[in-house]
């Protein structure tokens, strides 16, 4: 007897609930998936279902094995679907979430560059600054900037993201600027999603809390109020940099600039990686790796 007799059988028949059921979504008879079925039951010594007229259900043994033969299932699906796609042009459709700024600016343009590339794949995409559960989503991947929490998900870094202080040239000269993380005490900051700011102090993370009169949780606007010279700020580079090389910002306290965070792509762990997730990936790492983004 096949090790592998029964299982397909099995599994229909758990997750419909009838052999009737069964033998229609395989296109077999009933008295074929009763067959297998007894016949895995005797392969493994274990009962799985306990049938009465009226009513099937699984034992405790059967639901433990439910679980693992599904995984089998999928393993031998990923398996058939690798070879199929070994010499095949990417195809199918992604899902992906990202950030809102940073997917706008940053992964949808790498993304259409992708699709031009490889025009059978299709994308959808959801931004959104909240940490949405991927697996449970149906998500591909996610584009996830700072520091991840321990998690079963992989990740593949893709970059790394810079948080300065700055102020506007106006601001300094009508308040000075700080010198040390002390000083901040004395000067109006601009307050995105924590009052807490980081940096690295004698190579020792030191939290301030900082004070101000604007709290917004848009990166854009506090950049705005900053070179308005409304006060400090403190944003990650990509948001700031055109203004600092425009003169619109000066950067501030750079020796105690907080170490770079990472840029994450974080997908759900799996046995087989689809080629056209694999190629946007390996897209993602060497187009970040020109831009220096």
């Amino acid at each position: 007897m096949d090790r592998w007799t029964g299982i397909d059988e099995f599994v229909a028949v758990a997750t419909l609930g009838s052999f009737t059921l069964a033998a229609k979504n395989l296109s077999t008879s009933v008295a074929q998936v009763s067959r297998r079925v007894k016949e895995l039951e005797q392969q493994l010594n274990h009962q799985l279902l306990t049938r009465t007229t009226r009513t099937l259900t699984l034992t405790q043994e059967g639901k433990v094995f439910l679980t693992h033969a599904r995984h089998l299932q999928h393993a031998y699906n990923d398996a058939q679907l690798a070879l199929r796609q070994r010499d095949q042009q990417p195809s199918g459709v992604l899902k992906l979430t990202a950030p809102v700024m940073f997917g706008e600016h940053y992964i949808m343009p790498l993304v259409h560059d992708f699709m031009r590339k490889y025009p059978k794949v299709s994308v959808e995409m959801q931004l959104s600054n909240e940490q949405l559960d991927i697996v449970a989503a149906g998500i591909d991947v996610a584009i996830r900037l700072g520091h991840l929490k321990d998690s079963s998900l992989r990740a593949r870094k893709l970059s790394s993201r810079r948080t300065l202080v700055c102020a506007a040239p106006g601001y300094i000269t009508n308040h000075g600027q700080p010198h040390s993380l002390n000083e901040l005490s004395q000067h109006t900051c601009l307050i995105g999603n924590s009052r807490t700011w980081r940096f690295l102090d004698c190579a020792k993370e030191r939290n301030i809390t900082v004070h101000g009169n604007l709290i917004c949780n848009s990166g854009w606007a506090l950049l705005d109020a900053a070179c308005k010279g409304m006060g400090l700020v403190q944003l990650p580079h990509y948001y700031v940099q055109a203004a600092l090389q425009k003169g619109q910002l000066i950067e501030l306290l750079p020796k105690f600039k907080p170490e770079a965070e990472g840029v994450w792509a974080v997908y759900p762990p799996r046995q087989y990686v689809p080629t056209s997730l694999r190629l946007l990936l390996d897209h993602f790492v060497q187009e970040f790796v020109h831009s220096n983004a």
